[in-house]
């Protein structure tokens, strides 16, 4: 039996696939964060635990609290693409993460 074995042309480009169109929902959820509470790998799902300063006024001294405000679950491919997003981003506002880690900065 002969088996012949037919190669792709070198001259055929490659594309990438094309993503659907993305629909704009405005009664979408929005949460405001003032800090990140944690991350967690749960089975190759990445959680962001999102928090919020929040003074409780119920007391009568008020104190600051931690609150958490929300979280943020993502496959691990897409919590690459918003690492690259955000730093990208963050670099075009003169934000660099980078450059503020060389300069001593630390994040928690």
């Amino acid at each position: 039996m002969r088996v012949a074995i037919k190669s792709v042309p070198s001259s055929a480009p490659i594309s990438a696939p094309t993503l659907p169109p993305l629909v704009d929902n405005p009664f979408a959820p929005e949460v405001f964060a003032t800090g990140l509470a944690g991350l967690a790998n749960l089975s190759g799902v990445i959680v962001l635990t999102l928090e919020s300063a929040r003074c409780d006024h119920t007391r009568d001294a008020p104190s600051v609290e931690r609150v958490v405000v929300g979280r943020v679950a993502l496959t691990s491919g897409a919590a690459q693409d918003l690492v690259a997003a955000l730093n990208q981003f963050l670099e075009q506002q003169g934000l660099s993460p980078s450059k503020a880690m060389a300069a001593g900065s630390t994040f928690q």
